[in-house]
C-alpha cells in the first residue's frame, strides 16, 4: 500500500545533512515512488531559504525544482478556511502544514517538530519507519 504522506520542511532538511537518519529512508521512498509526499507552500518556502542560507542559491534552486517534481504542493490561498479553523491550535509557523493535513484527510504528517504533538495525524520519522515494517536507524529523525 502506497501511503499519501505530508511531509515537513525538516524531513528535507535531516535527510540532506545527515545521510543515516530515518528521514534519509523517507526521502528514499519517495525517490523510488513507494510513498506519495505533500507539502505546504510553507514547507517549499522554508526548505527553499534553508538551503539559500546555508549553502548557496544554486542549491535552493535545486531543492526547489527537486519539491515541485516530487510533491504535490498545495498553496495557501487554497487552505483559507482550514487556516481560520485552525488557526488558534497550533502556531502560526505550523499552520499552514496542518491546514494541509487536515483538508486533504491526510493519515501522517511526519515532522520532528513537537508543536504537532497534540494532533493525531503526527508522527516522527523513526516511528513512521516502523510503521511501514521497515527497520530504522537510531535518531529519531
Amino acid at each position: 500500500m502506497r501511503y499519501r504522506v505530508f511531509l515537513d520542511t525538516n524531513v528535507f532538511i535531516y535527510a540532506y545533512e545527515f545521510h543515516k537518519s530515518n528521514s534519509n529512508k523517507i526521502i528514499d521512498l519517495l525517490n523510488k515512488g513507494q510513498i506519495e509526499a505533500v507539502i505546504s507552500e510553507r514547507v517549499l518556502k522554508e526548505v527553499m531559504a534553508y538551503f539559500k542560507k546555508f549553502y548557496d542559491k544554486d542549491m535552493a534552486a535545486t531543492f526547489r525544482d527537486y519539491l515541485l517534481r516530487t510533491c504535490t504542493v498545495v498553496f495557501s490561498t487554497d487552505l483559507k478556511k482550514e487556516i481560520k479553523l485552525y488557526k488558534n491550535q497550533i502556531k502560526d509557523k505550523d499552520l499552514e502544514q496542518l491546514a494541509t493535513v487536515k483538508k486533504l484527510g491526510i493519515k501522517f504528517l511526519v515532522s520532528y517538530d513537537r508543536d504537532f504533538e497534540n494532533f493525531e495525524e503526527y508522527i516522527i520519522p523513526k516511528t513512521f519507519i516502523k510503521q511501514l515494517g521497515l527497520n530504522p536507524g537510531k535518531p529519531e529523525y
